[in-house]
């Protein structure tokens, strides 16, 4: 059996068995120099470019995700990819790497710091903090917060709060980016057709006009909701701030009531978002409510407008007869009243339609084809009284229209009577003092008046076209719209343009707006049922709306709801219900805000020092180790060092410089130590 020979000779010893350290601090006690070599090696730098990268890599990418897949979760429709979720799952798992790749840069540049005279350590004590890295998680936190609470002087300093600080910095970020984004139920996209409802370029004009005219007035009549069918999305440009529409904020979407919207694409509809290029509608329309008479551009020219049809129904109709003036512009005004109706005991009105365009118009290439310019396609004005004694009545109307006149005027005797002014008209080259468009207002009317309401009206503006556009089911928005050729027509009457069939909606109806506009019914009162209000210039323009908008619905989708009969449409690709990223409860900008700190931090100062050379790639234990070894001599006689007490509590230590520097700088290779220059004076 071969014996080990034992080593006990002082030489071969680093520290002899008296305690004592070699004569020259440079060398061991084999006469050996402790040396670190002047040349950069790659793991030096290997740790700053870490220190660059993984901290501005991890930040990009949360801004990737950030600004890619910003989405509200209250946004009606979620539409996504299905790489969404995994994004989120990769996010975590990447974060965790480049926390330890910063780390791994930051002992680099650690040590290099420490050999400046700004971020010294103040002591030895203060140094052997940085032994392990205690700055970079919770324990080495939480105990300088300690250090900081207690009376004596604090053992960190400023390069250790500092590293301490960066480090903290992607410990808040990353969990607070988890509350920042989350995953939720959505729709990812799909590369299969999608079935779809709606019509095409090609059978547009194959229908009769009595489906779509009796399709709308019985939507309008009742006040349905313009809801689109199927998933229901009604297409924008990217400039309409959706979030303002009451209609868009949820699906099925449905068409404004309340408020006018300058652009929409109706396209086809599926049972999911669907993404692609598709042929419909493009319009835009709205009524607001007129405040003044001299926004009436077509009502304006009656006094000066001609006769051109008088009243007449074909039998059975429901419309109340009008007459027709045609404006000195080639315009057209429609007049009638409410006398000859028998569907209300307590409310006369009369009403006047201005129309810019006297004929039907179809889509036959004459269209606009810019938005820029809106042509006027409705103008109308109302005016009512109430007779029958009914306390209850409320005879509030704001706003009203000042500045134009009325039919029925109160005589100075308290009576109401005809303003034969109001409708003279000009009859060739003269004018009538009395016209067919006072002709229903008779003499019982007039009698039963008991109070005279101000006039109320609105004024609506349409524009459509036929054409293609790009659709974006992620915002639900449409771009690149191009106009088509005029649709083929197999019938003898081709599809109105919208507007036509909210005019004939419209025209010739009172009693309905009520009904349009889900207004309170009608009460009862000694077998005779009266209103409780006049209309109010709010009821006039909510039923003015809904008019357009079933008008729409039938011209894209025949008013239909569901999906039967649905077809394949090969430009198009479907989606299916998945996970998309949503934001959280915590606002984006807090997590990025951290990040950026964080990588802008790391960066400068691998920037500034990653690439001054060093003594080593760390401050490890075997750093400290030799430096203990070069200190024996001047720490051996210290009792209080050679207690069992923690190091931190230790005086001698405490009273030991911090700076590490390098011994002999004028050799080729550097010797780097702790600098003793100045325990004399300590």
């Amino acid at each position: 059996m071969v014996q080990r020979q034992s080593q006990s000779s002082d030489e071969e010893r680093l520290i002899p068995r008296d305690g004592s350290s070699p004569l020259d601090p440079h060398f061991t006690a084999s006469g050996k120099r402790l040396e670190t070599h002047h040349k950069r090696s790659f793991r030096q730098i290997w740790q700053t470019i870490t220190l660059i990268l993984f901290p501005s890599g991890i930040t990009a990418y949360y801004f990737v995700i950030w600004l890619c897949f910003k989405r509200s979760p209250d946004d009606p429709i979620k539409y996504g990819s299905s790489i969404e979720i995994w994004l989120f799952y990769s996010w975590f798992l990447l974060s965790v790497f480049a926390l330890e790749w910063a780390k791994y840069g930051l002992v680099g540049v650690e040590a290099a710091m420490l050999q400046t005279d700004y971020w010294k350590a103040p002591n030895t004590v203060a140094l052997m903090m940085h032994s392990g890295s205690p700055w970079s998680g919770p324990e080495g936190w939480l105990k300088s917060a300690w250090y900081r609470l207690r009376p004596q002087k604090p053992k960190t300093h400023r390069l250790w709060t500092l590293l301490a600080v960066l480090s903290l910095l992607p410990y808040v970020a990353i969990p607070l980016s988890g509350l920042s984004f989350e995953p939720a139920d959505g729709y990812v996209a799909l590369s299969t057709n999608p079935e779809v409802v709606g019509h095409t370029w090609e059978d547009f004009n194959r229908r009769q006009q009595s489906f779509y005219y009796s399709g709308a007035l019985n939507a309008w009549r009742t006040g349905s909701p313009a809801t689109v069918p199927g998933f229901g999305v009604i297409y924008t440009p990217e400039y309409i701030q959706r979030e303002k529409y009451s209609g868009l904020k949820r699906t099925p979407n449905a068409l404004p009531l309340a408020e006018g919207i300058p652009e929409i694409f109706l396209a086809p509809q599926a049972d999911t978002p669907i993404s692609g290029q598709a042929w419909g509608l493009h319009a835009g329309y709205n009524c607001s409510i007129v405040k003044d008479a001299s926004e009436f551009t077509i009502l304006s020219q009656k006094s000066s407008s001609s006769m051109f049809g008088s009243p007449g129904l074909s039998p059975g109709s429901d419309q109340l007869a009008w007459v027709s003036l045609q404006t000195p512009s080639k315009q057209m005004i429609y007049a009638f009243s409410t006398s000859v109706s028998l569907d209300a005991n307590n409310i006369w009105g009369y009403v006047e339609v201005g129309v810019s365009n006297a004929s039907k118009t179809i889509y036959d290439g004459s269209e606009p084809s810019s938005f820029d310019q809106e042509g006027i396609a409705k103008a109308a004005r109302l005016r009512g009284a109430y007779g029958n004694d009914y306390s209850d009545f409320n005879d509030t109307l704001n706003p009203t229209i000042s500045g134009m006149g009325l039919p029925i005027i109160r005589s100075p005797n308290g009576t109401f009577v005809r303003n034969d002014t109001f409708f003279e008209v000009q009859d060739g080259d003269q004018y009538r003092e009395s016209s067919d468009t006072r002709h229903n207002i008779s003499s019982g009317t007039l009698e039963s008046i008991m109070s005279l309401a101000d006039p109320v009206g609105i004024r609506c503006r349409v524009i459509s076209t036929l054409g293609t556009a790009e659709l974006s089911p992620m915002k639900s928005t449409f771009n690149s719209f191009k106009q088509t050729p005029s649709p083929p027509s197999v019938a003898d009457t081709e599809t109105p343009r919208l507007g036509n069939i909210a005019l004939e909606t419209m025209l010739g109806r009172f009693f309905e707006i009520f009904t349009s506009a889900n207004s309170p019914a009608p009460i009862t009162v000694s077998n005779s049922y009266l209103y409780r209000n006049y209309i109010q210039p709010q009821m006039v323009q909510k039923s003015a709306m809904l008019a357009f908008a079933t008008d729409a619905l039938q011209l894209m989708y025949d008013g239909v709801y569901g999906l039967e009969g649905g077809w394949k449409n090969n430009n198009l690709t479907s989606s299916k219900q998945g996970k998309v990223l949503v934001t959280g409860k915590i606002p984006q900008y807090v997590p990025a805000a951290l990040l950026i700190v964080w990588a802008v931090g790391c960066m400068i100062l691998a920037i500034v020092y990653g690439f001054r050379r060093r003594w080593a790639d760390s401050l490890d234990g075997y750093s400290f180790f030799r430096f203990g070894v070069e200190l024996a001599d001047k720490l051996k006689e210290k009792p209080d060092y050679l207690n069992a007490k923690d190091f931190y509590r230790s005086k001698t230590l405490e009273s030991l410089p911090g700076l590490i520097g390098d011994m002999q700088g004028n050799g080729k290779d550097g010797y780097h130590s702790i600098e003793l220059r100045d325990v004399a004076g300590s």
